[in-house]
C-alpha cells in the first residue's frame, strides 16, 4: 500500500477492507525487532476479532516528527495484512492501525515502520491470536483486572505465564485523578509504559472500561463537569472497536468524534464481554426504568445492551463494569445498590427473555469477592469481583452479605476466565489468581446451570 490516508478515511476504510491489502512479505518480517528496536515506542494491541485488529501505538518523541507508519501483521503461514496511519499530534501523538482480512483462530506478528524510507530506523513489534470461530468447539483464557499499579510490577508478566489470550482493564487503570488533560495524558502514557506491563500488551489484545479514578474523581458520576476530559485521554489511549455512542445513537468506532460514554463489547470464542459505562450518564437525567429516579447508564445504552444480548448465541455472557453490583456498604453511591432500579430492570430482562449464560463482573473495592444471588435470572446469578491489582487492600469493604461464597482481602491479584465448549456440557471457570501463581480461590460452572 501506497502512501498515507486520514484517520477518518483510515477508519472508515477499514470497516470495509478498503485500506487493507494482502502481500506477499518473506515469513522473515515476522521475527521481532532486533534488541532495543522497541524503544521507539509503545504499542498495544487493542480489540481483535475472527477478522479485524485494531493496533495502538505512540512513538517516542524523537520520532514524533514521522508522520506516516506502516503497520504489517503477518500469520505463521506468511500470509500478511498491512495498513498506514498517521500520528495526531492533536492526540497526544497516538494513533491506531485497522487491520483488516484477518482470519480466525491464527497467530500474527505485528511490526510498526515508518512509511518514508528516508525516515530515521524505528521499529515497534508485537502479536495476538485472533479468537477461534464463534460456532466451533474452543477453549479460551481471558484475563481481567482492577485497580492496578502504575509502577513496575510482575502481576503483568504473571499474566502472560498463566497462558492467557487477552485482558481486560476493569478500570482505576490507572488511577488518573485530574481534569488537567495534559496531566491525564502523562499518566495513561506512564501506565502503559512500564516495561512488564508494555511486555503483555504487546503480546495480546487488551479491552477497557473505566472507574472512578480514570473517570477522573474518586465517587464520581455523569454531573462531574471534568468528564470530558476523561473521556478525551482514556479514547486517546486505548483501542476498543467502539466509544458509547455517537450524537446519532450509533456506536463510535471513532475514537475522537463528539461520542458519549465508553461502552463496548467484544467476542473472544465462546465468550461474550459486555463492558457497560455505569459513569457516563449517572445522574445525568431521569432513569428510563423509574422517572422518580436518576438514570446509571442512560436510555441510548440500555436500548445497545438489550438488543447485544438478545443477539448474542455466545454459550458465556459476562455483563461487565468497573464498580461492583451490589452495595459497598460505605459512603461513596458509586455501586449498583444505588441504581437498584435499573440493575433489576437489567435481571429481569435476562430472565423474561431467557437469555442463558450471564453472570456479572465488579472490580473498585481492594477486595476479591464471588457471590451467588440464586435463581434470580431464571438460574443462579454469580457476581466475580477482583480487586486490587495494586497492593493496596481495603478489608473493612469485604462486608457480610448473604450471597458470599468466597472472599479474600489479598494484594496483586487478577481473575483468570476460561470458557471451555469443547467439554460437554460446556464449563466455565474463575480463578482469582495472585502475581507468585497462588490461586486464592476458583469457581467452576458449567452451561446447564446457567439456563432458564
Amino acid at each position: 500500500m501506497q502512501g498515507t490516508i486520514s484517520r477518518r478515511a483510515f477508519v472508515a476504510g477499514a470497516a470495509t477492507g478498503a485500506v487493507t491489502a494482502t502481500i506477499g512479505l518473506d515469513a522473515r518480517a515476522l521475527q521481532p525487532a532486533a534488541q532495543g528496536g522497541d524503544q521507539a515506542g509503545v504499542l498495544m494491541v487493542g480489540h481483535v476479532d475472527t477478522k479485524r485488529a485494531r493496533i495502538w501505538f505512540r512513538p517516542t518523541s524523537a520520532h514524533h516528527k514521522i508522520e506516516g507508519w506502516r503497520c504489517v501483521a503477518t500469520d505463521d503461514a506468511g500470509r500478511s495484512s498491512a495498513v498506514d496511519a498517521r500520528l495526531d499530534a492533536d492526540h497526544d501523538y497516538t494513533a491506531v492501525a485497522d487491520l483488516a482480512g484477518l482470519s480466525a483462530g491464527r497467530g500474527y506478528r505485528v511490526t510498526i515502520t515508518p512509511t518514508d524510507a528516508q525516515a530515521p530506523a524505528a521499529t515497534m513489534s508485537g502479536r495476538f491470536h485472533t479468537p477461534p470461530a464463534g460456532d466451533r468447539p474452543a477453549r479460551v483464557t481471558l484475563a481481567l483486572g482492577s485497580c492496578a499499579p502504575s509502577d513496575p510490577n510482575r502481576i503483568w508478566t504473571r499474566v502472560l505465564e498463566e497462558q492467557c489470550q487477552g485482558f481486560v482493564f476493569l478500570g482505576d487503570t490507572p488511577y488518573v485523578d485530574t481534569t488537567d488533560l495534559k496531566a491525564a495524558r502523562n499518566k495513561h502514557l506512564a501506565f502503559l509504559s512500564q516495561p512488564e506491563i508494555r511486555g503483555m500488551t504487546r503480546s495480546m489484545p487488551c479491552w477497557g472500561t473505566w472507574d472512578d479514578h480514570d473517570f477522573g474523581r474518586n465517587d464520581g458520576h455523569g454531573d462531574y463537569e471534568g468528564k470530558h476530559t476523561a473521556r478525551t485521554a482514556f479514547t486517546e489511549y486505548r483501542a476498543n472497536a467502539t466509544f458509547g455512542h455517537d450524537e446519532g445513537g450509533r456506536p463510535q468506532p471513532d475514537r475522537f468524534g463528539a461520542g458519549r460514554g465508553i461502552y463496548t463489547r467484544f467476542r473472544y470464542g465462546p465468550i461474550e464481554v459486555f463492558l457497560i459505562d455505569p459513569r457516563w450518564f449517572s445522574r445525568t437525567g431521569p432513569s428510563w426504568a423509574d422517572p422518580d429516579q436518576p438514570t446509571c447508564i442512560g436510555e441510548t445504552q440500555w436500548h445497545w445492551l438489550k438488543d447485544a444480548l438478545k443477539n448474542s448465541d455466545a454459550a458465556f455472557k459476562a455483563l461487565t463494569t468497573g464498580m461492583i453490583w451490589d452495595d459497598k456498604r460505605n459512603s461513596e453511591k458509586d455501586d449498583w445498590h444505588t441504581y437498584a432500579h435499573e440493575r433489576d430492570a437489567i435481571f429481569d430482562f435476562i430472565r423474561d427473555e431467557k437469555i442463558p449464560g450471564c453472570f456479572l463482573i465488579g472490580g473498585d473495592i481492594h477486595v476479591s469477592r464471588a457471590l451467588n444471588y440464586g435463581p434470580r435470572v431464571g438460574y443462579d446469578l454469580w457476581q466475580f469481583i477482583v480487586s486490587p491489582m495494586h497492593d493496596r487492600t481495603i478489608p473493612s469493604l469485604n462486608v457480610p452479605h448473604p450471597a458470599l461464597r468466597h472472599s479474600a482481602v489479598e494484594p496483586n491479584v487478577f481473575l483468570k476466565l476460561t470458557a471451555d465448549t469443547e467439554a460437554e456440557p460446556a464449563t466455565l471457570t474463575a480463578e482469582w489468581v495472585n502475581l507468585d501463581g497462588k490461586r486464592i480461590f476458583d469457581v467452576k460452572l458449567d452451561a446447564g446451570q446457567m439456563r432458564p
